[in-house]
């Protein structure tokens, strides 16, 4: 009896033209589905509507008349976004509509519904989608969509694990959302990992001694080492975290025989106004003397790192994601495209290309911390010197771009990987013991970010690793075949390592 009250109930309410759904036929029972979750949300003093043809176009109408009377009349206009609707040619109709009933974008009205990884049609890539893809975040993305509908800000403090969607009864209609990027921020709690790495422990002391040398390779060619340790000159001292007071010591041959020499704790350096710099100054040394050993190359003007091409091949790592070793290519050859005497165009080698990094010291109110960021760069076909002039900068660039937030942060990850060496934490060596790095990253948390969003870092990890078969960023961006070409390769004689 009570089951039959709620269906009377059910068919009675107010209902208005709050959205129509453009889709294709092969997604019409999901488009179904989300229309009748849709008409179950309370709006004002009635329930949300949907415009669906299979509820409201009568079978002998004029059926391009009700679409454009129809969307004329809705408030939004969904356009369900997969495989079938980019091929067909009944939703294109719709969504063409739809598109230029709000061109610009500037009054929201058109929302993409993503249920595939497409290529979006240039008219929706301004426009916010809401993502449906993932089927089990369907209540959280259908949570998005009726507060869009509804005109309302995401709720915070929420503590359930299913997004909560509150009645708002407003006395007026509130104005559309307008959404003109895909790159809204809701109103949430949202963690924010950075691409800072604590440093958990350093040196006690820093030894300082007089020297009359000035320069860096005066001091080595002084002491006739190739492998010293790593030290500084500021104000005619030279200072590092060895020991300076052994008769047999590295630096002997390069301190003034009567000098003095001091030991300070590094606290003191790390208060005073100038020195908390030198000491910054001396960890980037340190750190440039670990990646060395590591086999790592410093570019100086740019700082970065990278991988040389080894007996002119390219550099793969391997490395540990998801509980399975996979490889990952750091150094490869660059191809493009010379044109011949009879007008055709040849491929060939022009240089080597290197994902890389930076990375450095930073001295923050709040600590000292290594920070590490992803780049790449081309150098010529020694695979040692960097390539410079007017081409290099775009097609850099253009390969930075497409890089979402995931992939930067775990390349942050495998960078800091390669560092540790197997390690547990990145301990780069001093006679005082290690400089230690932490590889968990420094996070934090906003008031803004994205609606149900949660961050667990191995799966963050594993999740990943299935993009990069995948073109960038919803296909949105596409590789230059004139700039950059994967290899396929799989030689057993590639060379490897483990980290």
């Amino acid at each position: 009896m009570r089951e039959q009250i709620r269906l009377d109930l059910s068919n009675r309410v107010l209902r208005g033209k709050d959205i129509f759904l453009c889709h294709t036929g092969a997604d019409k029972a999901w488009v179904e589905h989300l229309a009748e979750r849709i008409e179950g949300e309370p709006y004002q003093d009635r329930y949300l509507g949907v415009i669906f043809d299979k509820w409201d176009f009568a079978k002998a109408s004029n059926i391009v008349l009700d679409i454009e009377r129809e969307i004329d009349a809705c408030r939004f206009v969904g356009v369900v976004i997969s495989k079938a609707a980019l091929a067909a040619d009944w939703p294109t109709l719709e969504r063409t509509i739809a598109v230029w009933s709000d061109p610009s974008g500037a009054r929201g009205r058109v929302i993409p519904i993503l249920r595939e990884n497409v290529t979006l049609p240039p008219s929706l890539r301004i426009r916010n989608w809401i993502d449906f893809r993932d089927d089990t975040r369907f209540e959280e993305a259908l949570a998005e969509l009726v507060r869009l509908l509804r005109g309302e800000s995401a709720p915070r403090g929420r503590g359930s694990l299913l997004p909560v969607v509150p009645v708002q009864n407003l006395p007026y209609e509130p104005a559309p959302v307008v959404i003109t990027s895909s790159c809204g921020a809701d109103v949430v709690q949202e963690r924010l990992v950075c691409n800072l790495f604590p440093v958990v422990q350093v040196p006690r002391y820093i030894y300082s001694a007089e020297t009359h040398l000035r320069d860096k390779a005066a001091v080595d060619l002084a002491c006739n080492q190739r492998n010293l340790p790593a030290f500084i000159l500021k104000q005619g001292k030279l200072s590092t975290f060895s020991p300076l007071a052994r008769a047999h010591g590295p630096f002997r041959p390069a301190l003034q025989e009567q000098g003095c020499m001091a030991a300070e704790k590094i606290e003191e350096w790390l208060r005073d106004e100038d020195r908390h710099r030198w000491v910054v100054e001396l960890l980037n040394v340190s750190l440039r003397k670990h990646a060395w050993d590591a086999h790592l190359r410093f570019e100086n003007n740019g700082k970065r790192y990278f991988y040389a091409p080894q007996n002119n091949w390219r550099k793969r790592l391997w490395w540990n994601l998801g509980g399975k070793r996979r490889p990952r290519t750091v150094t490869a050859k660059h191809m493009g495209f010379v044109r011949q005497t009879d007008g055709t165009r040849k491929e060939v080698q022009v240089g080597w290309r290197h994902q890389g990094f930076r990375a450095k010291f930073v001295h923050l109110p709040c600590g000292l911390f290594l920070q590490m960021e992803p780049t790449w760069l081309l150098t010529e076909m020694d695979g040692k010197t960097p390539k410079a002039g007017p081409n290099v900068g775009p097609i850099l660039v253009k390969w930075l771009n497409q890089e979402r937030n995931g992939q930067v942060l775990r390349s942050v990850r495998f960078w800091s990987l390669v560092l540790a060496g197997g390690r547990k934490s990145i301990e780069i060596s001093t006679e005082q013991g290690p400089i230690e790095i932490s590889l968990t990253p420094s996070s934090g948390s906003l008031g803004f970010g994205i609606l149900g969003d949660r961050l667990d870092y191995d799966e963050l990890m594993r999740a990943e690793v299935e993009d990069d078969k995948r073109i960038l960023q919803l296909d949105l961006f596409e590789l230059d075949p004139d700039t950059l070409h994967e290899e396929e390769d799989e030689d057993e004689a590639a060379i490897e390592a483990e980290i």
